[in-house]
């Protein structure tokens, strides 16, 4: 028999789920691209910034930081930069319930979303490499995580209500939500640029995907290193993932996939990724 969930948690999935209107900007916009944190978000708002800006011929960004690319891919906050561009967000939002109901859904204008998710596991690790100068804490105080969601931000908690909610979602929209594996768009990130192409309708050209896949190798990105962004976004984890989930980490990790999570969002979250 599972262990009830922690009031602290109940507690955060009911005010995310009910008090956050933040979805209700996205009928601005074209398309809106929802990533989970340490999920290649850079690597991919960077590329398609880089074939709009060619589609378009408007400059590139300088930088494949936030703030660089923001004129291309925006928050939902932001006015537009570049007009003749299609209208386009990223957000990492755990949305309202209202994304669920067809009626407020149209009076919204909800845009077509891209979806773009990574093996928990991975995720894991790469926020924990990357932010731990920070969190300092170590890896099994880290994996027992903070069900308040106050400590982190991002823990296996957090992974939790985003995955729940967009996994609700999709079982109800799923043709207006295009889902994105990191580990895909590792395999071929050609194929997965012009999905979205064709998701959000945004006519990139064939030359300007090849300059977006050029820009986007880890060389290329290296040379494009914003000096006024955060540290260690290019991070190259040292520990393999064999390594980091065994023993009582492996433990758990699947103890708690199996309290939190109600959605694989197309994943074997209980083994480690291919």
């Amino acid at each position: 028999m599972s262990s009830p969930l922690p009031s602290a948690f109940r507690a955060k999935v009911r005010n995310e789920t009910w008090t956050n209107f933040s979805v209700l900007r996205h009928g601005a916009f074209d398309g809106v691209l929802v990533t989970s944190k340490n999920s290649g978000t850079h690597w991919l708002k960077y590329m398609l910034a880089v074939a709009l800006a060619e589609t378009h011929g408007i400059p590139r960004p300088e930088y494949f930081s936030e703030n660089a690319v923001r004129p291309y891919i925006g928050w939902p906050k932001d006015a537009p930069v570049f007009p003749g561009l299609p209208r386009l967000a990223f957000s990492h939002t755990i949305p309202h319930r209202l994304a669920d109901w067809d009626w407020a859904r149209g009076m919204a204008g909800l845009p077509p979303y891209v979806l773009a998710v990574r093996h928990p596991m991975s995720i894991l690790a790469s926020h924990h490499a990357k932010w731990e100068y920070d969190i300092k804490v170590d890896w099994l105080t880290y994996l027992e995580g903070d069900p308040a969601g106050s400590r982190y931000r991002c823990d296996l908690y957090w992974l939790a209500r985003f995955w729940n909610r967009w996994g609700e979602v999709l079982a109800r929209h799923a043709g207006s939500v295009l889902v994105v594996h990191y580990e895909d768009t590792l395999k071929d990130p050609r194929k997965v640029i012009e999905a979205v192409d064709r998701h959000w309708s945004m006519n990139l050209s064939p030359a300007a995907i090849d300059a977006a896949l050029e820009a986007g190798t880890k060389e290329a990105m290296a040379q494009k290193v914003d000096p006024a962004a955060e540290p260690n976004v290019l991070q190259n984890r040292k520990t393999s993932l064999t390594d980091l989930f065994s023993g009582e980490a492996l433990e758990i990790y699947q103890r708690k996939i199996g309290e939190l999570f109600r959605h694989d969002l197309g994943y074997d979250l209980l083994n480690l990724p291919d």
